[in-house]
């Protein structure tokens, strides 16, 4: 019984980073405060979209030595609890959309 329990926790667990995760879903969203990013970096993965920012510009932020975006998304299918993803901006081309509507990359795995 507890090896089964164990062997279906694994299938189910996201990986902490992954260099091949894509963006795989968007969402529709008007009127928010946005960037759209060429090569932004999150959890291993490089990936270019346009991402929703949790607090307009206040959200973007120097950490360590890098500019750091706190996004609206998730990993693998998965919401963050505590608090967003930080996405990493360095070496990033980034463009500020103060009042965007369209599409925004919602999730990457």
């Amino acid at each position: 019984m507890k090896e089964t329990y164990m062997k279906s926790l694994s299938t189910t667990t996201i990986p902490h980073t992954s260099s091949k995760a894509q963006v795989s879903k968007l969402e529709r969203v008007q009127d928010v405060f946005a960037i759209e990013v060429k090569n932004a970096k999150y959890r291993g993965a490089t990936f270019s979209g346009v991402i929703e920012l949790v607090n307009g510009s206040d959200s973007i932020r120097k950490f360590k030595g890098a500019y750091r975006a706190n996004a609206k998304l998730a990993w693998f299918g998965q919401e963050l609890t505590k608090r967003n993803p930080f996405i990493n901006l360095s070496g990033a081309e980034v463009m500020l959309l103060p009042s965007y509507s369209g599409d925004v990359v919602a999730c990457l795995g």
